[in-house]
């Protein structure tokens, strides 16, 4: 018997030791919990993360610029940012940088009750927005692109949590929203009504850069390469496992997230996979980010915003930390 207690009690040590050895680390999705974040909980749940020596905590968050600013400030480590809010950022001088695509195409967008097929349909509408929201660097943008000016839209400002009843309520015309998370969700919403959800990507509207990058704080990918380094490689091989598996990453997720269930939670990441595995995912590699798109994201946000410093894919992005 004093054999056997002996045996546990280093166990017991031993696992603490090891527990103590895991560093604590906090990530910021971009938005409340949707299925779009479920590699991170399946590398969470799966020990993808604690076997690259981190204790992981995901938090959700309200837009790219609240993740943006809660890493200058120090109240993260890492983060997902929408590539545009990203830009803009940086260019605004903004301490933060890019370490790997999450996404390779936008899925960002309006979703509305009535079509509007075309940027000059937007005239005179109102849509909702938070003011940390990406679509407030976005869709300027794509304004930009098609000759139009921000001031033919009406910005009303809200938090995600009421988009879509104030679009049920005819508040707004349009939401800002996702096709990977909030449309099929709203679909489900508006069916028993009779009502159909209407989504204008910003992709078919010429917006062609990035979708989501992994960032941390500039400092931090000089001065910690291999943690940033062993966080890339875990979650590469988190999102890997849940593209392999995407019944499991969905139940996974709607665990984390109480007001997702494991059907839209699935819905979801479906949606997202088809904008993360791509034909030039699939070429390159995933998570690898080329000069000639970095620039061409740079440019395209550089039409709708005077930048007060010239920004560089350099600047951009830091190549080196995906395996």
């Amino acid at each position: 018997m004093g054999c056997v207690l002996a045996l546990l009690a280093s166990l017991a040590l031993s696992i603490e030791s090891t527990q103590e050895n895991l560093k604590s680390i906090t990530f910021l999705t971009n938005y409340v919990f949707i299925g779009r974040h479920a590699p991170f909980f399946v590398g969470k749940e799966k020990g993808f993360y604690r076997e690259a020596g981190f204790d992981i905590n995901i938090l959700p968050a309200t837009g790219s610029a609240f993740v943006i600013t809660a890493l200058e400030g120090s109240q993260a480590d890492y983060g997902m940012v929408e590539a545009a809010s990203l830009v803009r950022a940086i260019a605004q001088g903004a301490s933060v940088k890019a370490f790997g695509v999450y996404m390779d195409q936008s899925t960002s967008g309006l979703a509305s009750l009535e079509p509007y097929p075309t940027l000059e349909s937007l005239t005179g509408k109102t849509v909702a927005a938070s003011l940390t929201d990406s679509a407030r660097v976005i869709l300027p943008s794509v304004l930009a692109e098609g000759q139009l000016n921000e001031s033919t839209i009406d910005w009303l400002t809200a938090d995600p949590g009421v988009y879509f009843s104030l679009l049920l309520s005819d508040r707004a015309d349009l939401v800002t929203a996702a096709s990977d998370s909030d449309v099929p969700t709203l679909q489900r919403i508006v069916e028993p009504r009779g009502r159909t959800v209407h989504f204008s990507s910003f992709a078919d509207w010429g917006y062609d850069v990035y979708g989501y990058f992994l960032v941390a704080r500039s400092d931090r990918l000089k001065l910690r390469q291999e943690e940033v380094r062993a966080f890339a490689t875990a979650t590469a091989t988190a999102v890997d496992y849940a593209i392999t598996h995407p019944e499991e990453a969905a139940r996974i997720m709607a665990r984390y997230s109480p007001a997702l269930d494991e059907v839209t939670a699935l819905a979801h990441w479906k949606g997202s996979i088809s904008a993360m595995n791509t034909a030039a995912v699939q070429h390159a590699g995933y998570g690898i980010a080329t000069q000639e798109r970095l620039q061409r994201s740079i440019d395209f946000v550089g039409r709708a915003f005077e930048f007060k410093t010239q920004v560089t894919p350099n600047d951009l992005y830091a190549h080196g930390f995906l395996p």
